[in-house]
């Protein structure tokens, strides 16, 4: 992001992007007029987020009062149940969203971090460290019922996920009645896991690009309201990453066209937005 709105707050950031639609869900009629801070985000939690440690999770702000300063982040949520942020930044607002929306897969990731830190201490990073941070920051989770469309998207058949099976996805801003029945009919959809897409969101660009992680689902799991899909998705990907040892290096993510998924940009509409070659690259 530019350096002069990283701290400039915009009450209005949710109507920035049709990338953010589903953080509307997630903070329902809640409108700050300034930064939330760390309280103002954990008062968006039902129930408590509780850690390896036992612990619930908490927020504490990146500055001069942070407790166990000695500690690295994921160390201090680790041991502490304490995720450091700072108060006034995108990055970490949108990594506290995360931690709201995928609790289960959040507390796992840092369990991986630590385990990979134990046997490589230090700045550099295991392969398995790599494939962690990449799906942290940009991963962006493929939910389908077609493993045959998720293996289209691995396999960068791009014309074949995105516009002939363009219908399988739902589509935003539509009518409540035409909502319904794209809902019943879709199979296909994209969720936002690493909190760094969401920044650059702000000012998406061709050439945008996440990591994508493909995750089959059961044929009801779009008939379910936003958060249940959520919390179904937690533990799905939650239980793959665990059982398949998935992120022990970064094969089991694939680049992701961020502005090719149907709903999240204007230009898709048109069928022609993917014959740019550059930016749908075939795969090698």
């Amino acid at each position: 992001m530019a350096k002069n709105i990283i701290n400039q707050w915009d009450p209005d950031f949710l109507d920035k992007s049709l990338i953010f639609s589903d953080l509307k869900v997630l903070l329902k009629e809640t409108r700050w007029s300034d930064w939330p801070g760390c309280q103002g985000l954990l008062a968006l939690l039902d129930e408590p987020i509780i850690l390896s440690s036992s612990l619930p999770l908490d927020m504490k702000a990146q500055d001069d009062t942070l407790p166990f300063p000695e500690m690295g982040y994921e160390e201090r949520v680790y041991k502490k149940g304490i995720v450091s942020t700072r108060e006034q930044n995108w990055h970490d607002l949108f990594n506290a969203f995360i931690w709201l929306l995928f609790p289960k897969t959040k507390v796992l990731l840092n369990d991986l971090h630590m385990q990979e830190l134990k046997k490589q201490p230090g700045k550099k990073r295991t392969p398995a460290r790599d494939a962690i941070t990449h799906i942290d920051e940009s991963g962006i989770i493929i939910a389908s019922s077609d493993t045959t469309l998720l293996d289209s998207l691995k396999n960068h058949q791009w014309q074949e996920v995105f516009v002939h099976s363009r219908g399988l996805w739902l589509t935003e801003g539509l009518t409540d009645d035409l909502q319904k029945a794209s809902q019943d009919s879709q199979q296909m959809g994209a969720f936002v896991f690493g909190h760094g897409m969401y920044e650059k969101a702000f000012k998406p660009f061709v050439g945008f690009t996440g990591k994508a992680y493909c995750i089959e689902v059961d044929q009801n799991f779009y008939r379910h309201d936003k958060m249940t899909q959520y919390r179904v998705l937690d533990q799905l990907l939650c239980d793959d990453i665990k059982h398949k040892n998935a992120l022990c290096d970064s094969s089991s993510l694939s680049p992701l066209p961020i502005l090719g998924i149907p709903g999240w940009s204007k230009d898709n509409e048109s069928a022609e937005f993917y014959d740019n070659k550059h930016y749908f690259r075939a795969k090698k």
